[in-house]
């Protein structure tokens, strides 16, 4: 699945064994199984060992699986990739990147792992998760490092717990929504996705930085239950008539290249190669979510 698709991504920590389970028929578009977390941390043999069964189970269903690593500080990265890069894994989320050596090392050790395993190479693809003003900053440069980005999550809790910010997160909505806004411009310049995480905050205040991400661009969220799933995954779908028009415009565009014709207009809508790209983003969307949602059935 393309990670354009990823609306809903169910966070489920690598030692909850029920969670895990229940994941198996999650309506999320995608498990995150982490391997980050303070638990995790305390008793890493037990969490690479679950964390390594609930792949293959989850994988088997069809759904996507992506693993959350230890950041490259911690000293327990490479050990996570090569417990969960394997056939079934379709994405490692870096927790914690700051740098672009933080994206050419886990490139490096992810390489060395599909080798290993005989798995496509590039077929597992890296998600940067930035938490901190640094990494937002270095975003660019991280994006550049390397050509297996398949997209990038914020997450606001960690961020707004690094600048030492008192209260809850939604107190602090003005500077994480200009957090949000550096993200995507940043990821639009790149062609990347972008999604936010507010593991930390309360249901409510989770609901408000989706829907502020929502407006500034995000492709999804990260979730905690499948009451979320169901409702922020009808948030990050497209309507209909949104891509009904791009497809509209790529038939345009079609037309247009076989004229040798630069540009045109339907409609309302002017056709180029610009807004044929972004024609083309939402039907690949629209044609993922329903891949998924086959699965699902």
């Amino acid at each position: 699945m393309s990670a354009l698709a990823i609306r809903t991504s169910l966070r489920v920590d690598a030692l909850d064994a029920p969670g895990l389970d229940t994941a198996c028929g999650s309506n999320a578009d995608a498990v995150l199984i982490d391997l980050a977390s303070a638990a995790a941390y305390a008793q890493r043999a037990d969490a690479r060992r679950a964390a390594n069964h609930a792949l293959l189970a989850i994988a088997a269903t069809g759904r996507p699986v992506h693993a959350r690593v230890s950041d490259t500080r911690s000293g327990e990265t490479e050990g996570d990739i090569m417990s969960m890069v394997r056939a079934g894994l379709t994405a490692v989320v870096l927790a914690g990147a700051e740098r672009p050596q933080d994206a050419r090392d886990l490139d490096v050790l992810i390489r060395k792992q599909e080798m290993r395993r005989e798995i496509e190479p590039g077929s597992v693809r890296l998600v940067a998760e930035l938490d901190s003003a640094d990494g937002i900053r270095a975003l660019p440069r991280i994006l550049e490092s390397i050509d297996r980005h398949s997209a990038v999550v914020l997450d606001v809790s960690a961020l707004a717990a690094e600048l030492g910010l008192p209260g809850a997160v939604a107190s602090h909505m003005p500077l994480l929504e200009h957090a949000m806004a550096e993200v995507a411009l940043t990821c639009a310049a790149h062609g990347l996705p972008w999604t936010v995480a507010a593991p930390t905050a309360d249901s409510g205040a989770r609901a408000l930085v989706a829907n502020r991400a929502h407006a500034l661009g995000a492709a999804g969220v990260q979730v905690a239950s499948e009451a979320e799933a169901t409702g922020f995954t009808r948030l990050f779908t497209p309507g209909a008539g949104e891509v009904h028009t791009a497809r509209i415009i790529l038939a345009e565009w079609e037309r247009l290249r076989a004229a040798d014709q630069p540009s045109g207009v339907i409609g309302a809508h002017l056709v180029d190669r610009r807004t044929m790209r972004a024609a083309r983003a939402v039907v690949e969307l629209g044609e993922a979510i329903a891949r998924r949602e086959r699965v699902g059935k």
